[in-house]
């Protein structure tokens, strides 16, 4: 990367920091507003988002963080099937991007079944505690989308695949926390340890995209 793309990242960085830091901070303002805390959970995706779209590259990607702070904000309204629905459609165009670089060589075969392997049990552990058909049938729709997004960045063509893939589980990570806080079991701190690993998810999908956006120009 060039100087001028060096600072670009830098800035981006530095912004998203700063809306991270508003949304977990945002209790210490004295402020009772429902707007004040819409626009604090959907501010940090937001910010990828036009950072994102502004870089240059397929689209695919940014629409994906656009649909994804659309999600957030059905979170914070507590519009928990439309958050579903949002990040389902998310997880598609997130597909969408990355399989359009896949390239299916020994390494992606190896790792593509390995997760299959993995990601069924667990799903299915957290399923049988769902009680709600409907909710059964959301989940597990979202379950085989968010699978398969991380299946397909095994198999994306570009020299950042490895974090790529750790951006991908920890998404994974993140909403399977959301899950097993949900349904199985409440854990301490799972706000912060949810909303930490899915920031820093979407933080290193959107930074990877634009270094291979700039790459490619």
């Amino acid at each position: 990367m060039n100087c001028n793309n060096i600072s670009r990242i830098s800035i981006v960085t530095i912004g998203y920091i700063l809306c991270v830091s508003l949304y977990f901070c945002r209790s210490l303002f004295d402020i009772d507003s429902r707007l004040w805390l819409d626009v604090t959970k959907v501010l940090p995706v937001s910010f990828l988002f036009v950072a994102s779209w502004l870089s240059g590259g397929n689209k695919l990607l940014p629409i994906a963080l656009l649909l994804s702070a659309i999600g957030d904000f059905a979170g914070e309204e507590h519009h928990f099937i439309w958050q579903i629905a949002m990040f389902a459609m998310a997880h598609i165009a997130f597909i969408c991007y990355f399989v359009r670089r896949a390239h299916i060589d020994r390494l992606a075969k190896i790792l593509i079944p390995l997760w299959v392997v993995i990601l069924i049990p667990l799903g299915v552990y957290v399923l049988v505690n769902i009680g709600s058909l409907t909710l059964k049938v959301a989940c597990s729709v979202y379950m085989l989308l968010i699978g398969s997004m991380a299946a397909a960045t095994m198999a994306i063509k570009s020299p950042y695949r490895l974090w790529y893939i750790v951006a991908a589980l920890i998404f994974v990570l993140s909403d399977y926390c959301i899950a097993w806080n949900k349904f199985v079991e409440h854990f301490s701190y799972s706000g912060v340890v949810i909303m930490s690993t899915y920031f820093a998810a979407q933080f290193i999908l959107s930074l990877l995209y634009q270094i291979d956006s700039n790459l490619s120009k």
